[in-house]
């Protein structure tokens, strides 16, 4: 029996979730958006290992316009969190992009938001658990190759602790394959298997309702 910690880059399972279909079109997904993150990483760990932690690298809009986002992720987050979820919070940077245009010709200078940090706090939390050997299994909902480094270190401090790359539904991680030791597509019946229960009734009492955007 194995312990296992599931670590998952949230921003880029919602755009998984939050993205138009490849297959058929639509967004057949917003409706696991209202999800358990821990049930999630569950999907991915056979029944003679254990779940020991499940970690949620997130951070929250700060833009104007976006009280409806917040509203929303704060729900989810404390769901999630009531359910044993540790939520790691990374921030939204404020920049200014350029956008040139051919057609008629103009440099059109742009302010946005660029999210920080997550792919960092991912990257550190999953060496310094390799280094004091807290996981026998590693579980990384992500498909991003920004990984890579990190995993090459986890893999070189712990090398007896095997390292899975779960790829968000319909992304490809192709990139990590070769990194880890086991790449697992997630589908749609293990985001079925893993929406949370609508409404939810927190250990303080408090009721927390599925978005009306998420419902299915």
């Amino acid at each position: 029996m194995a312990d296992v910690v599931a670590l998952i880059d949230g921003f880029n399972l919602y755009h998984a979730l939050d993205g138009r279909s490849h297959y058929g079109g639509g967004y057949p997904y917003h409706k696991y958006k209202w999800i358990d993150y821990s049930e999630l990483a569950r999907c991915f760990v056979p029944r003679s290992d254990r779940l020991v932690e499940v970690v949620l690298f997130t951070a929250s809009p700060p833009w104007p316009g976006a009280d409806g986002k917040r509203k929303r992720q704060a729900a989810l987050i404390d769901a999630n969190r009531d359910l044993g979820v540790l939520v790691v919070w990374g921030r939204f940077r404020p920049v200014d992009k350029v956008c040139t245009l051919e057609v008629p010709h103009a440099r059109i200078v742009y302010p946005t938001y660029e999210e920080k940090r997550t792919d960092v706090a991912i990257a550190v939390g999953l060496v310094g658990r390799a280094y004091r050997k807290a996981y026998g299994k590693a579980v990384i909902i992500s498909g991003d190759s920004d990984l890579i480094p990190a995993i090459q270190e986890a893999k070189t401090a712990h090398p007896n602790g095997a390292i899975i790359s779960v790829v968000p539904i319909e992304h490809r991680g192709q990139a990590l394959k070769n990194e880890v030791d086991l790449q697992i597509a997630m589908k749609a019946k293990h985001l079925a298997a893993s929406r949370l229960p609508d409404p939810f009734t927190l250990r303080s009492g408090q009721v927390v309702h599925c978005p009306q955007s998420w419902k299915p």
